[in-house]
């Protein structure tokens, strides 16, 4: 898996690396990081020979790999225009030796350095540059930035923005869009419409990812993202955080799905029971039975309400539904049928179109204070314990709850606004205070482990799947690979059940075009995912920790 590091671990990377026992010179890094540029985006452009470069150099070492990117440029055949938005005093020495070394090169003709525009004159002249070039770097601000972006970089940004916008130009940024803050994917959000955030082609990160180039709505400045790291030592790389986040890829799932034992029956794979349901959302429970059997597991069990039953028996034959009580909902009546039955069951799901009565609150307490099987929590069971910290924290090392933004919103009581700030730390908090594993479902989804505080970033999914009961799914997929054999712990589950969801509307998108797929076809597509898991099957390297920790 990839980590995924703060501003403020990228600066104590990059001060290990120049001053500690590998004593990396500063002017090397940097160097690096100029080269590292040029040649990725090289291939992106396909070559440099003959183009008109714009490149924005800032004041700090953002601004010095902007001088090695436009003496690699140079010797490669582009025509280079360079402003340069600080004093020479400004900068540091390595980023002030990079710049001479440019002095020497400017010739007014392949390479001209100018200072930024101040005049109505120098604007205009610098869109007319803007539009008749085809690449523009952006070496202004790259991890420094929070709040809103100040002048001229807010002009210069709006500048080049609408040059992109027309087809006019390539955008590349080196190590972040500017705008964007590395820590948070909060972009810069002023009064003016000339405020906001650099949108860039190609993003050239250095070191390992940054997490606002993982977040939105950073992560939609950032186009193509690479990672190069510009010569770092490998144990900073890939050394584990106190503060650890990590982007999951294919291979980590692979080493936790991992293939069936071919002498293996439907008892290995589990028992999952789907307690949910009500009159007026019987479609929820049966979407939650489905993703469970389209993700393989053993036998699924439904328990809907009692005057639900009858909608939902033989929909699917696959499915063994029972009806639970006489009403439209669950009522705590209905609680000692279900506790009874747990015993038999390996995991149980609860909450999808369950209703908000007070009589199903009662039930849900009740069953979750005495069943003793990991247990997925979605949607309306959500909705009902809000508030219940007490409770929930008490059961929490066997719970995986999976809300969205404003269900996360009513737990926490924490606004919208204040979670979208600092999406991973307000996850993480959560986790750890209320003891559980949590899936915070949205663009992108994370991942909590209850047992270590490891955030999980998943990268798979998209916007066709944004539709009533893609939800209802994923609670289904949850249960099902907490049951999978060979499953190691809830947390893992929660990051396979995610990822693969993801994944499977990925294939939707792919094989019927960019919406309007059904929750329904995206879980029908989870066994072709499963094959492609199989079929690219590989010894993972260099993921430690494991997801769910030791």
């Amino acid at each position: 898996m990839k980590k995924i590091n703060t501003a403020a671990q990228m600066r104590q990377m990059d001060y290990e690396a120049m001053h500690g026992s590998y004593a990396i010179a500063p002017a090397v890094l940097m160097e690096n990081a100029g080269r590292a540029v040029a040649e990725r985006a090289e291939k992106w452009i396909e070559g440099w020979d003959g183009k008109d470069v714009v490149l924005f150099c800032g004041k700090g070492n953002n601004g010095g790999d902007g001088f090695v990117i436009a003496r690699y440029i140079l010797a490669a055949g582009a025509r280079a225009y360079v402003y340069i938005l600080g004093q020479e005093a400004d900068y540091s020495d390595e980023a002030r030796q990079h710049l001479h070394t440019l002095q020497e090169l400017a010739d007014d003709e392949t390479c001209l350095l100018l200072s930024a525009p101040e005049s109505p004159e120098d604007w205009q002249l610098l869109r007319k540059r803007l539009h008749a070039s085809s690449i523009v770097i952006d070496a202004m601000v790259g991890t420094g930035f929070h709040g809103s972006l100040r002048q001229p970089v807010a002009a210069i940004v709006a500048e080049v923005n609408v040059a992109s916008a027309v087809g006019a130009v390539t955008v590349i940024a080196v190590d972040m869009p500017t705008g964007v803050n590395a820590d948070t994917g909060v972009v810069s959000h002023g009064d003016d419409e000339e405020d906001g955030p650099l949108f860039a082609d190609m993003t050239v990160t250095f070191g390992v990812l940054k997490r606002g180039l993982s977040l939105y709505p950073g992560r939609a400045c950032a186009g193509h993202i690479e990672v190069d790291s510009i010569g770092m030592p490998g144990p900073l790389l890939y050394g584990a955080n106190d503060d650890a986040v990590y982007l999951l890829q294919q291979s980590d799932i692979a080493e936790i799905v991992v293939p069936r034992s071919p002498d293996s029956h439907k008892g290995s794979h589990g028992t999952i029971a789907i307690v949910t349901g009500s009159s007026q959302m019987a479609g929820a429970a049966l979407m939650a039975a489905h993703g469970a059997v389209r993700s393989g597991a053993g036998k699924v069990f439904l328990r809907v309400p009692g005057k639900v039953g009858p909608y939902c028996i033989g929909v699917q034959p696959e499915v063994m539904v029972k009806s639970v009580g006489t009403g439209d909902c669950f009522t705590a009546d209905d609680a000692e049928s279900i506790i009874a039955e747990s015993n038999h069951w390996s995991v149980l799901a609860m909450g999808p179109g369950m209703g908000r009565d007070d009589g199903t609150r009662d039930f849900l307490k009740r069953v979750l204070e005495q069943v003793t099987c990991p247990v997925v929590l979605d949607a309306d069971a959500l909705n009902l314990l809000a508030g219940e910290k007490e409770f929930l924290s008490a059961i929490g090392h066997r719970l995986i709850v999976t809300p969205h933004l404003a269900e996360f919103s009513r737990l926490s009581g924490f606004s919208l606004d204040e979670i979208k700030d600092d999406l991973i730390g307000r996850a993480r908090a959560f986790a750890a205070d209320w003891k559980v594993n949590l899936v915070l479902k949205g663009a992108p989804t994370l991942i909590v482990s209850a047992k270590t505080g490891n955030v999980y970033v998943n990268p798979t999914g998209n916007a066709g799947m944004a539709c009533g009961g893609m939800g209802d799914i994923l609670t289904g997929m949850i249960a099902a690979m907490t049951a999978h054999q060979g499953m190691s712990d809830l947390c893992s589950a929660a990051c396979a059940g995610v990822y693969l969801h993801g994944a499977a509307g990925d294939a939707c998108r792919k094989d019927r075009g960019p919406y309007g797929f059904t929750p329904m076809e995206t879980a029908d597509a989870v066994p072709s995912v499963l094959a492609d898991l199989e079929k690219n099957l590989a010894l993972p390297i260099l993921q430690q920790p494991l997801i769910g920790g030791k």
